[in-house]
This record gives structure tokens, sequence and C-alpha cells, in this order.
């Protein structure tokens, strides 16, 4: 193997970062690796001493996966220096594999260091062996820093996440991918940090190829690749942006196979905007999904990819003991490209809590900001929740709607001393010794007798 760098420029890099902050974003300090300990490291694997070139047209494909394959055998850090490395998928075979579990691929920067995909088909799979619902055939423990997936405008994955868990994912930026960016199948405890996907949407015509998709299965056919029993859960986005997609950019789904619930996703500050419309929401979550909940979210549609005019639905909300809170949703004055802000969905013995929800459209929606689905047997907590113009609620308006806290119970008199601390005029409260309502007015408690 040849040598890019000396060994002392090696070990500096080493220290830097094997010193980068752990899966639960604790930082380690620098000064805890030792020049000694790092010069004489074994988990180290620079893909430029492998062979790889990264000129962006030299076949790196060989020498990144040699890499791989070298850190398989105990773990290590895969570095990718400054570069382009091009890589080429084969049919349905990856361009590249992580073979083993413990394996970290790491890059000089996301923009700086990427991988460039040289044909159609599937650039990374880090994913196990098969379905397991123990996770023992699993890829567990490894993770992507710092480093860019560049689709290159060809067809495929660029990471592929079935049967796999207990991954992170830092820093990573995607862009140029005709097709789903992210695809997960039996995907459990893992985490997205600062993710950026950019101008990657499905081919012409496609509705249906989100920049990620958390799915139960990809395939309805048991035993086959991309198909499980188990399920989709505890997954965390945080601060991730989507950006100048078509097809949409997260969706949770059950897949084609109906069977379990994908579960405990988390969704925190991010991002999803486009003027590329082509069809499709840009966030989904379906009736199998339990427990999802999404706060801080950014939607906008600013417009069409061209040859395109549909007005789209922006968020179809229906996942069961989930919330939507704190979102903003937008449009230009352009054009008519909101149907409705939001579509939602409640289920049997299920509550759709949506919070502070605010559509401010340049342009009205088609339909109107909220569309409650006609199908809906659950019971709706719906709370500051408007557009700024047009309509307000469309669909089947809920007639059942969660109920609202309990108002505080005195037996006797209502004063201020009943509570802890001094409430605000309008706060209201029972005596329930005399059957009374009493309301705070103008720093006064008045009542009104309740019918017995």
């Amino acid at each position: 193997m040849g040598t890019t760098d000396s060994s002392g420029d090696r070990t500096r890099r080493r220290m830097l970062l094997t010193g980068a902050a752990g899966l639960a974003g604790t930082a380690v300090a620098v000064g805890t690796v030792t020049p000694a300990a790092a010069a004489g490291a074994s988990d180290w694997y620079d893909v430029k001493e492998y062979g790889a070139v990264g000129d962006a047209s030299t076949d790196d494909t060989a020498a990144v996966q040699s890499a791989l394959d070298a850190a398989a055998a105990g773990g290590g850090t895969v570095y990718f220096p400054d570069g382009r490395y091009l890589v080429k998928p084969s049919g349905s075979t990856p361009a590249l594999t992580v073979p083993g579990n413990n394996i970290r691929l790491v890059g000089a920067n996301s923009r700086a260091a990427m991988l460039l995909k040289g044909g159609d088909g599937i650039l990374l799979r880090m994913s196990g062996a098969g379905a397991d619902n123990s996770g023992a055939t699993h890829r567990r423990y490894c993770s992507v820093d710092n480093l860019g997936f560049n689709g290159n405008g060809k067809t495929g994955l660029l990471l592929e996440l079935y049967y796999a868990d207990n991954c992170y994912f830092r820093d990573v930026f995607m862009t140029s991918n005709v097709d789903i960016c992210i695809d997960a199948v039996e995907f459990w405890d893992s985490r997205f940090y600062n993710l950026v996907v950019e101008a990657s949407t499905g081919p012409a015509g496609s509705t249906a190829h989100p920049n990620i998709w958390l799915r139960n299965s990809s395939t309805a056919t048991a035993g086959a690749w991309g198909y499980s029993t188990d399920n989709i859960n505890q997954i965390h986005f945080t601060g991730c942006r989507l950006e100048a997609f078509g097809t949409g950019a997260l969706w949770i789904t059950q897949g084609t196979a109906r069977l379990n619930n994908p579960n405990g996703i988390h969704l925190t500050d991010c991002k999803f905007e486009t003027s590329q419309m082509q069809g499709g929401p840009h966030l989904k979550v379906d009736a199998s999904c339990k427990h999802v909940h999404a706060g801080r979210i950014y939607a906008y549609a600013g417009g069409f990819a061209d040859g395109y005019s549909t007005a789209q639905n922006i968020i179809s909300w229906a996942g069961t003991a989930s919330s939507l809170e704190n979102v903003l949703i937008a449009n230009g004055a352009s054009a008519a490209t909101v149907n409705s802000g939001v579509v939602a969905y409640a289920g049997t013995g299920a509550t759709a809590v949506l919070r502070d929800v605010v559509g401010l459209y340049g342009t009205a929606p088609t339909g109107t900001h909220l569309y409650y689905e006609a199908s809906s047997t659950g019971d709706f907590r719906v709370e500051n929740c408007y557009g700024n113009i047009g309509g307000q609620q469309s669909g089947t308006i809920p007639t059942r709607h969660y109920p609202n806290p309990p108002l505080r119970l005195v037996s006797g008199p209502v004063s201020d001393a009943s509570f802890t601390r001094t409430p605000p005029d309008g706060t209201m409260a029972v005596d329930t010794a005399d059957q009374r309502l009493y309301v705070r007015v103008g720093g006064t408690w008045t009542w009104t007798q309740l019918s017995q």
C-alpha cells in the first residue's frame, strides 16, 4: 500500500477525528488520544492508502471496498480525504457494502470528500444479512460522518439501511440522485444529525420516491430482500434539511406488506423545502404508525417541476398516539402549490394531536389549511391551527374532540389562595361543595350556579 502523507500528518488527523462527538452527542477531548497510540493504531483505514484516487474519473470502487473489507475484521474508521471518489454499482450489486459491524465512515468534509455514483444502482449498502427480530443478523454500530453522497443523475439508492440498528449519521450531504436517497427497512435505534439532502427526486412521472423512506417492508414477498415482519422504530432526525425534491421529503409507512407498526419516530428542527414539486406530500405518516412526534418543522412549497402544476397536500398525518406541533407551512405568491396544508386522520381509540400548525400562504390553498379524512373514527385535539388566507378546514369536520384539561376543583369558595401562584384573569375553577363555576375577571373571582 502506498502512503500519501507523513505518519505525523496521519497521527494528527486521527487525533482530531477520534475526538468527534459520539452517538449520544458527548464530545471527547482530543487530548485523550496520545500520539503514540494513534500512530500505532490498527483501526484506521485511509482509502487512499488502499489505492483510491478521488479525482472523479478514476474508478475507485475496488480500492474503497478494500478499505471497508479491512475494517470489517475488528471494526474501525474508514477515512476519506478530500476528493470525489467514483464508485460504480453493477446491476443489483451495490457499488460499496459495509461488510461488518462497528465500522465508521469519515470524510474530511461532506462537501469536500464525496462518493460519486458511476452508474445506476445502489451506492452504499449498510444492511444486515436479513430480517431477524432479535437483531442478531443486523448491521450494527456503524456510522457516517462528514461524508458526501452524489447520485450523479443516476437511479438507485444512495444509502440502503435494511436490517440495521444502533447507527448514526452526522453532517452527511446527499445530492443529485434520481431516486430515493435513503431507504430503511427493519431499522432500529438510530440517529440522524444535520443530514442535508438536495436536488434529489424520483424519475419523471413518479409520485412515490421520497428523499427518505422509513418502512417495514419494501417488497410484498416474504423472504425477499427488503421484507420484514418486524418494524422501523426509535429513529431520530434532528436539525435536518431536505430541499429541492420533487416526490416528497420524508415518508414513514408500513410499506408494501401490511405487518407490524412503525413506532417511536422523532423529528425535531427540520426543514422540508422545494420549488420542484411533482407529486406526493412533503411529510407522510400513515395510519400504521404509532408514537411519531414532529416538532418545529418548516415545510415550504414554492413551485413545480417542469410540466407539473397540480397543487399537493403538504403533510399527511395519520399516526396513532402521535403529535404534530409548532409547524409552519408556506408557499409563495406566484402559484397555487398547496391543496391542503395538513390532511389529518384519527383511528379508532386514537387522538390526532395538531398544535400550533400555521399556514403562512402567499397563495391560498386550493382546498383548505386542514382537511379531515372521512374515515376517521377517533378523536382530535386541534389547538391554534390556522392559515393566514383561504379556507381553514374541510372534509368531515370532526365531532369528537379530546377533552379539555380539567378545571381546578375546590371544596368551597374559590380565591387566589386556591392556587399555588396567582392565576391570570380568565382562569376558571369549580366549587364542588356549593356546585358553582368561578371565573377570575379583573382580579376578582365571580361565580355562577351550576344546575343540579
